[in-house]
């Protein structure tokens, strides 16, 4: 039965969709774009940006397959960094960043969902990274983390569920270094849905209802501070014309409809977005402390 999205001005009725959404996610461990019944979340991630390689090196539970790009591709990690991944769920991100910091570097994973962050603690012990790998439970819009520690922070298809994006945006630029790198991938719409399809649950927590507009989400990034923002697109509205196996995009190609749905495929892209926290100078320093 399609319902309603809770009242935007409540964040917390969002969150609460979101996080009961993302909860039955785990349990059915199935893809947000799979072709059939049967899911191969290896082959549709490898479709998003991951190597094989990659995928062979973490736990194949942690990857639900519900991601809409490879945000560590993007981030150019190194040895010994320290990187926070947001709305991390199972973990897929922040274990292949674990394989790229190294023992000496740290990850820390945010998730609000305790189902996701009880899944991806496993995957770190299976994998061996959990003396550097931490999954906190907490809000990407007031995360639990020291400000300017983290050399990077990532995230995958999740700032588009949140109520709050520009907070996001703030966080993310407290927690990093000056100088430190942001690397996203998110679904943003270009042009932007009618407000009945912004109003359905379905449409919401399949990743739709919630995204912004390019120049909205651009700026966002802009006033938290960010500098150097770099983008590239490409179209994901393909993956709802398919015969898709997860319920959440099924629950809004059938909440929409399949003419809606034919409409709007041409609005929906994906983003691979890079930034960086400008350099602070010494005066700037000087004056904080």
């Amino acid at each position: 039965m399609t319902t309603t999205t809770p009242d935007t001005n409540s964040p917390e009725a969002v969150r609460n969709l979101v996080r009961e959404r993302y909860a039955e996610a785990i349990a059915r461990k199935t893809s947000c774009c799979a072709p059939s019944t049967t899911v191969d979340t290896r082959a549709i991630s490898q479709g998003i940006g991951y190597s094989a390689d990659t995928l062979k090196a973490v736990p194949e539970d942690a990857n639900l397959g519900l991601g809409c790009g490879n945000p560590t591709a993007l981030a150019a990690l190194q040895p010994g960094e320290l990187v926070v991944d947001l709305g991390a769920g199972a973990g897929l991100d922040s274990l292949i960043a674990a394989k790229a910091v190294g023992p000496e570097g740290r990850v820390i994973g945010v998730d609000m969902t305790p189902e996701m962050l009880k899944s991806a603690r496993k995957h770190a012990v299976d994998m061996g990274v959990h003396g550097y790998v931490e999954f906190r439970e907490g809000l990407i819009e007031n995360m639990p983390i020291a400000s300017e520690t983290a050399d990077g922070v990532i995230s995958n298809c999740v700032i588009n569920l949140s109520p709050d994006k520009p907070a996001v945006f703030r966080e993310a630029f407290r927690v990093l270094k000056s100088g430190g790198r942001l690397a996203v991938s998110d679904i943003v719409l270009s042009p932007p849905l009618p407000e009945w399809v912004r109003g359905l649950a379905d449409a919401y927590v399949a990743c739709l209802a919630g995204a912004s507009i390019e120049d909205e989400y651009l700026g966002v990034i802009r006033e938290a501070g960010f500098v150097d923002i770099k983008f590239t697109r490409t179209p994901a509205g393909g993956l709802l014309l398919g015969d898709c196996a997860d319920p959440m995009i099924k629950g809004a190609v059938d909440a929409i409809g399949k003419d809606g749905i034919e409409e709007f495929t041409d609005t929906v892209w994906s983003y691979k977005i890079t930034a960086r926290k400008h350099v602070a100078s010494c005066a700037s320093v000087t004056s904080r402390v």
